[in-house]
């Protein structure tokens, strides 16, 4: 049984499933509907993560998936330019070897104010097209998801319970290391837009361009410790005018959307075998970009314990 329907969720049990296993879902929200996978404006990339060899190996592993994925036209898929501004000379990133066409980027590409940057070619995820791809990627091979809220996970009936509740764990398994990190993000329609644009060092604070089609994913806000999913107008209004100090084009952009969601944060990944529970949570604001490789251990984890 895997508890919780996000990105980790489903993931972990389409990769379950394909083992061989019969694996379940039982979640308190439907996949379209969850705090964080729902709400993302998702790329892969190693957003504010540490060196980490199992992250890193994690990472490889999702970004092959994603980059396929694109290649073969899968829903919400795309490969994109990207780029993270830097406001001084910065060395490279541990992850530069991982990443797919690393590069320095050239001053013409380089905002007013930045003078360093890293380039690569990265997979941008619309988030909701892609999570009803994989849920019915998941369902097409017999899997079922029970929409339950769960007081403890001795309630589940199941040789092994996988936990992906994400920023539900703090309650459910008592981990007080898990805090909500609370991201507002702005859906905007209109401007010229052909790169990923992040900057998250120096006097701007994160701010993100993701661009759609002739839509936009703006961001974002990072507030530790924040449970309220109510949007607000004040930050909405901040984060269009620092994109569009970033991409003028966006000047005249129709707001379409705004959402806010809850990243699951943790001083790390957890992902182990506890008893018969595997917990796979905490990725905080790397979700997506970890989790097929997190799906394949927890694979790996339960064929260790029940064959």
């Amino acid at each position: 049984m895997v508890v919780g329907a996000g990105v980790i969720g489903l993931t972990t049990a389409i990769r379950l499933r394909e083992a061989g296993y019969d694996a379940r879902i039982v979640a308190a929200d439907p996949p379209l509907a969850t705090p964080a996978s729902a709400v993302a404006g998702a790329i892969w990339y190693p957003y504010r993560s540490v060196p980490d060899s199992r992250a890193e190996g994690w990472g490889c592993l999702s970004l092959d998936v994603f980059w396929d994925g694109a290649l073969a036209g899968l829903p919400g898929l795309t490969i994109r330019p990207m780029v993270e501004l830097l406001p001084e000379p910065m060395g490279e990133p541990w992850w530069a070897d991982v990443a797919r066409s690393f590069r320095r980027p050239g001053p013409s590409e380089l905002p007013d104010g930045y003078v360093d940057g890293w380039a690569i070619d990265t997979v941008l995820i619309d988030v909701k097209p892609h999570l009803a791809h994989l849920l019915a990627r998941y369902t097409a091979m017999g899997g079922t998801v029970e929409i339950r809220r769960l007081d403890k996970l001795d309630e589940l009936d199941a040789d092994l319970v996988v936990n992906c509740t994400g920023v539900g764990a703090r309650g459910l398994v008592g981990d007080d290391d898990v805090q909500p990190i609370r991201g507002q993000v702005v859906r905007v329609r209109g401007g010229e837009v052909n790169r990923v644009t992040m900057v998250e060092r120096g006097p701007m604070p994160l701010t993100y361009i993701m661009p759609h089609g002739d839509e936009c994913i703006l961001g974002g806000t990072t507030d530790s410790g924040e449970w309220d999913r109510t949007a607000d107008d004040r930050v909405t209004h901040e984060i269009v005018q620092r994109a569009t100090t970033l991409e003028p084009s966006l000047a005249k952009a129709e707001i379409v959307e705004v959402r806010v969601g809850l990243r699951p944060g943790r001083s790390s990944v957890r992902l182990n075998k506890e008893g018969r529970v595997i917990h796979n949570y905490g990725h905080a604001g790397n979700g997506w970009s970890l989790s097929w490789g997190c799906a394949d251990e927890v694979v790996r984890l339960t064929r260790d314990s029940v064959g």
